[in-house]
């Protein structure tokens, strides 16, 4: 397996995990939080929530820097006309800057929320635990909406429509 094929492989296995992730989160964890009583859902959001954070920072991670060694391996950063000039290659600048908007976003904005996440454990401010409910609803399911237009975005990229 070549240094190109090892990261193509891991760029694709961590974005496609950093999808999955989100789904689960959309469809599965936050659901939950409203079926539960009031009183169980800062452990639940407690418990579960920061782990989901870092998971999402280790794929977005790898997902990105495995994009940018690939995007060096075939242009040295140098040669970005193929990019600029043909549909296809918009396409995946396109969505390698969504992703890395989307990455930066979880940094740098996400994990801010992550030490109210954590705290929640022992105290419980009902304001507070409500506006954290909105934020963990809405926040996923635009990223799940990103998420897979830099999917399509990147096939039609790498195969054309």
């Amino acid at each position: 397996m070549s240094v190109f094929s090892f990261f193509r492989w891991l760029h694709i296995l961590a974005g496609a995990g950093w999808l999955g992730e989100v789904i689960v989160i959309v469809f599965v964890l936050v659901p939950t939080i409203s079926r539960l009583p009031r009183e169980d859902r800062p452990s639940y959001i407690a418990e579960i929530f920061p782990r989901m954070f870092r998971l999402a920072s280790v794929l977005a991670g790898l997902t990105i820097v495995a994009g940018a060694v690939i995007n060096y391996q075939l242009t040295h950063w140098i040669n970005l006309g193929p990019y600029i000039r043909s549909f296809r290659g918009g396409a995946i600048v396109v969505g390698g800057l969504l992703g890395l908007a989307l990455a930066l976003f979880h940094f740098f904005i996400e994990v801010r929320i992550e030490s109210r996440v954590a705290g929640l454990a022992t105290t419980l401010d009902k304001k507070e635990l409500a506006s954290l409910e909105r934020y963990l609803t809405l926040i996923p399911r635009v990223g799940i909406l990103v998420l897979f237009v830099i999917f399509i975005l990147m096939m039609v990229g790498t195969r054309g429509l």
